[in-house]
């Protein structure tokens, strides 16, 4: 077994290899091959050599990390042929009996390449463009040039070689043609020509496969059409006989003896090569929607099956089945496989059980539990649980649009219990010995980012923490019954990793945050006498770049992070303090760093990349020693096994792979750390803490910071966590897993139900009634939470406006200078409550919208030509200030004044109330 990695060094190629790959994503005849025993299908930017007498799996992996769209075998089976989609496609040639570390790139199509095809004379290939490119071309493969092309107005789905060599066939939408194939030069591409086949009245159907015939019937050839019209044609492009079948036909494969025939609803139609009639039945696949381990004759009834589209059976499912017809009267299941059909998500690693290896989550609407035996690949999976929705309905997962299933998971620390955190804002709980679920709680608004849990042994508890996309962290007693202690609103941006931790400085348990507002919150938990639990702020680290995940290894009491400029950085976890930061790539056409994942040992760290690569780090030797690739989108999730021999990783194409890391203690690269002294915060970044803290609102003595390390620079620490000016150049963001520019659901952001909405409309109750603020917790446990001033109040709505209707940065700016200038006018106004009766019937005054002339004057100026001197020039400045920034205030209430949103109205009353507090205090001066 071989497979081509790209590392530093290509000495060390054998350090790390792809062992398993769990997941195809050939959608199409032209996308799976075979050749003797060995079937070859695509998996992302890698070619899975899969040998149905061993059952084992072979790899041909592109370092172009582009999708494989088409796959060929020569016939001798030495060589193999993909293609790919994206800008400038090329055809690749691999000799599988070398390592397969290089290949023959031919190429001079655009955008993709549908099909490719070997000769069956030797020294020639053909490739099909896409739609958008239109061409068909033939290699020289001697040569390595393009001998013949033309160009064809209609996409093209299959080709066919005649067994001569001299033909070849193209079938697509309203297209069957013959092709000659007799270059004339080999110096230069020739004109090539095609002849129309005789279709008569089946000539406005769309054909979706064709196949030639062997031996004896070397001069036929069949095609397959979308309404099940199966044809038979001569070399004379005859049509010679045709059946319709009952359902639709995708793909064609053929023997010495049988034509079969892949349909739709998992039908599989088993011809006579001569006279088109049916000779064997092939069984159904498993239903959809119905765990296949428990499925009985009652539970196929009235159920849907998933489509064939390649022969030995490829369903878009994606699972395949290996049937075995010697026994035409009892045609019988060698073996199968079920992959997910949708973008991966996350990956949760089991030591429990020998049996238990791993658990993932997709799109697909499944969790699954994968029994490995790192020896061989088992043919079925241990549990397959299918989320249902309140709009539950068994449908295709390949045909939904809407994202669904779980996004997070995690197991519980006795590994008995399973949580799933789905798009919905659902958290889900089930047992891990009846695979029962156990808990559904409502609890955010949209998609859940992360979970995890912690245990306190001298509090007895277990908590659960959750953080989404509605920038609230809720924190839950996983010991009883998920009841909720307590709901954290300190982000102003999407939550991207929550993690317990265990200080051993305090001994006490403590929860780390990271969010896309740049910052990463240090907090320790504690319980009072009255059995009520405080989650103390300690630290806050505020950096230039959004943070994307983080991993904490408890026994060197380190923090790794990734940040979407490509740096590592490492935090002591006591303290806050950064420790060290590296690149981990040096491009800035390398895209951002996603996820990562740290071993048992704490010697490995791996790291995934937007642009699609895996990067493997020693921190004993401080080098990057490996870069993997062969997923084809972005990797959403990345974990060690537990004995540190394998890394598991989960993608966007719906794959698994499974690396086995063969640990060495000397691999060099080209990649340096930098070592970074223990922080001290010297002039500038003292005088930014200042300029900080008189912007932060007042918090009570718990939530008080010990340190703040933030820019140095004047980049403001609070950011629109949706800024879409940072795009990455490359075209490499996985569609399925934009964190920063994928859009919410306005329905989603008015869950009545979620505790994130009614934290959200406790708080606005609290803040219109301009009193503290607590979270009540729906179990009796009460948990408070700081004051939040007028001023707060102002920042943070413009903020949340920002974000659920985005603007242009200039509106964003102006917002945001906006609320920072207005803290110099409210900064010496008394607090409100004093003077709540006098200020209420101000407010009673101010219209809608506020338009107010204040007339300024200074009593007895005139008397003092001293103070008219030395004082007046300040005051006229002062003056002039105060006057800009009403006309700032009166802008903002208009624009808010126009919507109606609740953001919008609880800023507008905001304004109003601190207008009439600026009023009243300039009419008692």
């Amino acid at each position: 077994m071989s497979s081509n990695v790209a590392t530093v060094r290509k000495s060390k190629l054998s350090s790390i290899k792809v062992e398993h790959v769990l997941g195809f994503t050939s959608i199409s005849n032209s996308a799976v091959a075979q050749t003797q025993s060995t079937i070859a299908y695509a998996a992302g930017s890698t070619t899975v050599l899969y040998n149905n007498d061993t059952r084992k799996q072979d790899f041909v992996i592109s370092n172009t990390r582009r999708t494989i769209t088409s796959i060929s075998f020569s016939p001798t089976g030495r060589y193999l042929a993909t293609g790919e989609k994206g800008h400038n496609p090329k055809i690749r040639i691999w000799d599988l009996s070398g390592d397969r570390t290089s290949c023959v790139a031919l190429g001079d199509h655009q955008f993709a390449i549908n099909c490719v095809c070997f000769s069956t004379k030797p020294g020639y290939l053909v490739s099909i463009g896409s739609e958008d490119d239109g061409y068909i071309c033939v290699w020289n493969l001697k040569n390595k040039t393009k001998v013949a092309s033309n160009k064809c107005l209609v996409p093209i789905y299959g080709i066919a070689f005649a067994e001569d060599g001299n033909h070849f066939v193209t079938v697509g939408h309203h297209h069957v043609k013959f092709w000659n194939l007799i270059p004339k030069r080999a110096d230069s591409a020739s004109p090539l020509f095609g002849s129309e086949a005789i279709l008569g009245e089946h000539k406005l159907n769309s054909f979706t496969d064709v196949i030639c015939g062997r031996g004896s019937y070397a001069d036929l050839m069949w095609t397959s059409s979308t309404n099940g019209l199966i044809c038979q044609f001569d070399k004379n492009r005859k049509l010679l006989a045709h059946r319709i079948l009952q359902k639709n036909a995708n793909c064609l494969a053929i023997s010495d003896s049988y034509l079969v025939v892949g349909c739709d609803e998992g039908v599989v139609y088993v011809l006579s090569l001569q006279t088109l009639e049916s000779t064997m039945s092939i069984p159904l696949p498993h239903c959809l929607g119905v765990n296949f381990g428990f499925v009985n004759s009652q539970q196929q009834l009235n159920t849907s099956i998933a489509n064939v589209i390649a022969i030995t059976c490829f369903y878009n499912d994606h699972s395949f089945y290996i049937w075995d017809i010697k026994n035409r009267e009892s045609i019988e299941k060698r073996e199968n496989h079920m992959y997910h059909s949708a973008c991966g998500w996350a990956i949760e690693t089991c030591s429990r059980t020998d049996q238990l290896a791993l658990i993932t989550s997709s799109s697909d609407n499944t969790v699954r539990f994968w029994p490995l035996n790192h020896n061989e690949i088992d043919e079925t999976l241990m549990k397959i649980i299918y989320l249902k929705n309140k709009n539950d309905s068994k449908q295709d997962s390949s045909e939904s649009v809407v994202k669904v299933g779980g996004r997070c998971i995690k197991l519980s620390l006795d590994g008995l219990s399973l949580v799933i955190g789905d798009f919905d804002g659902n958290i889900r709980a089930f047992d891990m010995i009846t695979f029962e679920q156990t808990a559904c709680i409502e609890a955010h608004d949209n998609e859940i980012l992360t979970v995890d849990f912690g245990q306190s042994i001298d509090m007895d508890v277990t908590f659960l923490a959750t953080g989404g996309r509605d920038r609230f962290i809720h924190v839950f007693d996983a010991s009883r019954n998920y009841q909720l202690i307590t709901t954290l609103a300190d982000h102003s941006a999407i939550v991207t990793a929550v993690r317990f931790t265990f200080s051993s400085i305090t001994s006490k348990l403590g929860l780390i945050s990271a969010s896309a507002d740049k910052s990463l919150i240090f907090r320790s938990i504690s319980k009072d006498k009255n059995g009520t639990y405080q989650f103390t702020r300690l630290h806050s680290i505020c950096e230039h770049n959004k943070f994307q995940d983080l991993a904490i290894h408890h026994q060197y009491n380190r923090i790794y992070t990734t940040c979407r400029d490509r740096t590592i950085r490492v935090y002591n976890i006591d303290d806050g303090k950064q420790i060290q930061t590296w690149k981990c790539s040096t491009s800035d056409k390398d895209g951002y760093l996603n996820k990562i994942g740290i071993d048992a040992s704490g010697r490995y760290l791996a790291i995934s990349c937007s642009n699609k690569y895996i990067y493997l780090w020693d921190l004993k030797l401080q080098e990057c020693i490996s870069s993997l690739c062969g997923h084809d989108k972005d990797v959403n999730d990345l974990k060690f096994s537990h004995d540190g021999h394998y890394l598991y990783s989960i993608a966007g194409d719906s794959c698994i792979f499974i690396w086995k890391l063969v640990k060495a203690d000397s691999l060099s690269s080209s990649c340096q750390t930098t070592e970074v002294s223990e922080p001290k915060l010297d002039v500038e970044l003292e005088k930014h803490q200042l300029e900080i803290s008189s912007e932060l609102t007042e918090l009570n003595n718990e939530e008080s910071f010990d340190i703040m390390i933030g820019p140095k620079d004047n980049e403001s620490v609070l950011s629109n966590e949706d800024d879409e000016t940072n795009v990455n150049n490359l075209d490499t963001t996985n569609e399925d897993d934009d964190l920063e520019n994928s859009t919410i659901d306005t329905s989603q952001l008015t869950r009545e139900n979620s505790l994130s909405s009614k934290f959200r409309q406790n708080s606005i109750q609290n803040r219109l009634s301009d009193t503290p603020w607590t979270e009540v917790n729906e179990e009796e446990n009460d948990t408070s939470t700081p004051v939040q001033t007028s001023e707060s109040l102002i920042f943070e709505a413009v903020l949340s406006e920002s974000s659920t209707n985005p603007k242009n940065s200039d509106d964003i700016r102006e917002s945001e200078d906006l609320c920072l200038s207005f803290s110099n006018i409210t900064e010496q106004i008394p607090d409100s409550k004093t003077n709540q009766t006098e200020i209420d019937m101000q407010q009673e005054q101010v219209g809608s919208p506020i338009s107010v002339v204040v007339d300024l004057t200074i009593n007895n100026a005139k008397e003092d030509a001293s103070m008219n001197d030395d004082r007046m020039s300040i005051v006229n400045d002062l003056t002039n200030e105060i006057f800009g920034c009403l006309d700032k205030l009166d802008n903002l209430y208009e624009m808010v004044t126009k919507s109606t949103a609740m953001q919008n109205t609880v800023l507008k009353e905001s304004i109003e109330k601190t207008y009439s507090t600026v009023l009243k205090r300039i009419n008692i001066n």
